[in-house]
């Protein structure tokens, strides 16, 4: 396939009512910050070509997510290693050793477990994109030409240094931090070194009323005894 004019194609996305793929569409009397904020992510974004890749299907985990009825929770999926390591410190700081022994044990288990560390992976990916937190986004990721990242509506990114771009813009945004995401029908999938996490991305902003839908599959990859995210693709979802 071609490659698109990436002049005519930013010129377009540039003239075209552009919004925040998490949002639901808007009228156009809706507020232009969320629709600003975008169109600068779709200049920068659109003309990169992208290819396609396939993954080996491994056995799947359920995890039961914050699936309640109405408003969706926010409850985190699981305590990430940073969370049990500031707990262990204070436990041993406050001389509560009984408390630190239980976790250290619990920070034992979920590096050893790899579904858990997967998990607690994608949770820091995910609180850093609630939060807008860029230096949290550049640790969570892989380093390298082989990770990519494919935002909704638009095609794939390559590279690390051009997914961080593109990250860049979307917390560069004009709306306020943080986010509000739920995830739902988690699943995790572990086979070695890599494993990956599907899941319902449900994200709102201040002020919205509605919530935006995507279908996220997020890949990870163990380097050095820790998991790096290397592929986040998210697409659409309408029921």
């Amino acid at each position: 396939m071609a490659a698109p004019n990436p002049s005519a194609t930013m010129a377009a996305a540039a003239a075209a009512p552009a919004r925040a793929w998490w949002r639901t569409a808007a009228p156009s009397t809706a507020s232009t910050a969320a629709a600003s904020c975008f169109r600068a992510g779709a200049k920068s974004l659109t003309g990169l070509q992208m290819t396609s890749t396939r993954a080996n299907k491994v056995m799947t985990v359920h995890v039961k997510s914050g699936e309640a009825e109405g408003i969706p929770s926010t409850e985190s999926i699981t305590r990430d290693e940073e969370t049990l390591q500031r707990d262990l410190e204070t436990a041993i700081k406050e001389e509560d050793y009984a408390q630190a022994a239980k976790l250290r044990d619990e920070l034992r288990v979920l590096q050893e477990d790899s579904r858990s560390a997967v998990l607690a992976a994608n949770v820091r990916f995910y609180n850093a994109f609630k939060n807008g937190d860029l230096v949290a986004m550049h640790s969570t990721w892989a380093k390298g030409d082989h990770v990519y990242v494919v935002h909704p509506s638009a095609g794939r990114i390559s590279g690390y240094d051009m997914v961080m771009q593109s990250w860049e813009m979307v917390c560069d945004a004009d709306y306020e931090f943080p986010l509000q995401i739920d995830l739902q029908d988690v699943e995790v999938h572990v086979r070695g070194d890599l494993g990956y996490v599907t899941c319902l991305e449900l994200v709102k902003t201040k002020g919205s009323s509605s919530w935006g839908k995507q279908v996220a599959t997020n890949v990870f990859e163990k380097v050095d005894g820790k998991w790096f995210m290397c592929i986040h693709h998210a697409s659409h979802f309408d029921e």
